[in-house]
């Protein structure tokens, strides 16, 4: 997928890496929301289950572990470059919804072609 290595480094330099499993799915989740942004309004009734099709798991296996990626940046991460991507400061820790589409945002915005 196009922009699959963009959004892998903006992971990792949010401090969390590919041993998580949540990572592939944050990481496929991007791209198929760049590549069709109307998958966020039913997030877990369409982009959950995509994501739980292409890797042969459950969609609330999906939602736990990208939920448990944004706790990690959220506790561990690198806050600055957090902000930097949501455009603002955060108060609270993003759902998951919320993340995937700043990091899509910021990915077009700075990657596209």
């Amino acid at each position: 997928m196009k922009y699959e290595r963009k959004t892998s480094n903006l992971l990792r330099r949010l401090r969390v890496n590919n041993s998580y499993k949540g990572f592939r799915y944050i990481v496929y989740g991007v791209n198929r929301v760049i590549l069709n942004p109307d998958l966020l309004t039913y997030i877990s009734k369409e982009l959950y289950v995509e994501i739980a099709c292409k890797f042969k798991t459950s969609v609330s296996c999906v939602e736990r572990n990208i939920r448990t990626v944004v706790r990690i940046i959220w506790e561990r991460g690198d806050r600055e470059f957090l902000a930097e991507i949501f455009g603002f400061p955060l108060e609270q820790k993003p759902r998951n919804g919320e993340f995937i589409d700043a990091l899509a945002h910021y990915v077009v915005e700075h990657y596209y072609e």
